[in-house]
Protein backbone atom coordinates (compact mmCIF):
# COMPACT_ATOMS: atom_id res chain seq x y z
CA UNK A 1 0.00 0.00 0.00
CA UNK A 2 1.69 3.21 -1.13
CA UNK A 3 1.02 6.18 1.08
CA UNK A 4 1.65 9.82 0.27
CA UNK A 5 4.18 11.64 2.48
CA UNK A 6 2.78 14.38 4.71
CA UNK A 7 3.98 16.83 7.31
CA UNK A 8 5.68 15.33 10.39
CA UNK A 9 3.15 14.14 12.95
CA UNK A 10 0.30 13.82 10.44
CA UNK A 11 -1.15 10.58 9.15
CA UNK A 12 -0.27 9.57 5.62
CA UNK A 13 -3.20 9.47 3.19
CA UNK A 14 -4.17 6.44 1.19
CA UNK A 15 -4.03 6.66 -2.59
CA UNK A 16 -6.88 5.66 -4.86
CA UNK A 17 -6.75 3.55 -8.00
CA UNK A 18 -9.34 2.21 -10.40
CA UNK A 19 -9.83 -1.54 -10.63
CA UNK A 20 -12.31 -3.01 -13.08
CA UNK A 21 -14.16 -6.29 -12.52
CA UNK A 22 -16.50 -8.18 -14.80
CA UNK A 23 -20.12 -8.29 -13.58
CA UNK A 24 -19.97 -11.89 -12.31
CA UNK A 25 -16.68 -11.45 -10.48
CA UNK A 26 -17.86 -8.19 -8.93
CA UNK A 27 -21.03 -9.84 -7.61
CA UNK A 28 -18.93 -12.62 -6.06
CA UNK A 29 -16.56 -10.03 -4.59
CA UNK A 30 -19.43 -7.97 -3.18
CA UNK A 31 -21.09 -11.03 -1.63
CA UNK A 32 -17.83 -12.25 -0.07
CA UNK A 33 -17.04 -8.79 1.34
CA UNK A 34 -20.53 -8.61 2.83
CA UNK A 35 -20.14 -12.07 4.40
CA UNK A 36 -16.83 -10.88 5.85
CA UNK A 37 -18.46 -7.76 7.26
CA UNK A 38 -16.29 -5.28 5.35
CA UNK A 39 -16.62 -3.01 2.35
CA UNK A 40 -15.51 -4.15 -1.09
CA UNK A 41 -12.61 -1.68 -0.86
CA UNK A 42 -11.44 -3.12 2.47
CA UNK A 43 -11.79 -6.67 1.16
CA UNK A 44 -9.64 -5.80 -1.86
CA UNK A 45 -7.03 -4.07 0.34
CA UNK A 46 -6.79 -7.16 2.54
CA UNK A 47 -6.49 -9.42 -0.52
CA UNK A 48 -3.66 -7.27 -1.88
CA UNK A 49 -1.80 -7.42 1.43
CA UNK A 50 -2.25 -11.20 1.55
CA UNK A 51 -0.88 -11.52 -1.99
CA UNK A 52 2.10 -9.26 -1.28
CA UNK A 53 2.89 -11.13 1.94
CA UNK A 54 2.60 -14.47 0.13
CA UNK A 55 4.90 -13.33 -2.68
CA UNK A 56 7.39 -11.84 -0.21
CA UNK A 57 7.40 -15.08 1.77
CA UNK A 58 8.03 -17.19 -1.35
CA UNK A 59 11.10 -15.14 -2.21
CA UNK A 60 12.33 -15.24 1.40
CA UNK A 61 11.63 -11.59 2.27
CA UNK A 62 10.21 -11.93 5.78
CA UNK A 63 10.39 -8.20 6.60
CA UNK A 64 7.11 -7.38 4.85
CA UNK A 65 5.12 -10.06 6.59
CA UNK A 66 6.19 -8.98 10.06
CA UNK A 67 5.92 -5.20 9.80
CA UNK A 68 3.47 -4.12 7.10
CA UNK A 69 1.36 -7.23 7.46
CA UNK A 70 0.87 -6.66 11.20
CA UNK A 71 -0.04 -3.03 10.65
CA UNK A 72 -2.61 -3.91 8.00
CA UNK A 73 -4.06 -6.73 10.10
CA UNK A 74 -4.49 -4.30 13.01
CA UNK A 75 -6.15 -1.78 10.69
CA UNK A 76 -8.44 -4.52 9.35
CA UNK A 77 -9.48 -5.48 12.89
CA UNK A 78 -10.26 -1.82 13.62
CA UNK A 79 -12.32 -1.40 10.44
CA UNK A 80 -14.23 -4.62 11.07
CA UNK A 81 -14.97 -3.56 14.64
CA UNK A 82 -16.23 -0.18 13.46
CA UNK A 83 -18.36 -1.86 10.77
CA UNK A 84 -20.02 -4.05 13.42
CA UNK A 85 -20.74 -0.97 15.53
CA UNK A 86 -22.19 0.96 12.58
CA UNK A 87 -24.44 -1.96 11.61
CA UNK A 88 -25.68 -2.26 15.21
CA UNK A 89 -26.34 1.47 15.35
CA UNK A 90 -28.22 1.28 12.05
CA UNK A 91 -30.40 -1.59 13.31
CA UNK A 92 -31.13 0.34 16.49
CA UNK A 93 -32.09 3.49 14.56
CA UNK A 94 -34.35 1.49 12.22
CA UNK A 95 -36.07 -0.15 15.21
CA UNK A 96 -36.54 3.23 16.87
CA UNK A 97 -38.00 4.66 13.64
CA UNK A 98 -40.44 1.74 13.34
CA UNK A 99 -41.52 2.20 16.96
CA UNK A 100 -42.07 5.92 16.46
CA UNK A 101 -43.98 5.35 13.23
CA UNK A 102 -46.25 2.71 14.80
CA UNK A 103 -46.89 4.82 17.94
CA UNK A 104 -47.64 7.84 15.76
CA UNK A 105 -50.05 5.81 13.61
CA UNK A 106 -51.76 4.42 16.76
CA UNK A 107 -52.26 7.96 18.10
CA UNK A 108 -54.32 9.04 15.08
Amino acid sequence: MTLEPTEPGQQRRMRATLVRFGPDLFEELKAEAERSGVSVAQFVREAVVARIAYTAGRRGDGAYATSEGERVRAESRRVRSEAVAVRAESRQAAKHARERTSSHAAGR
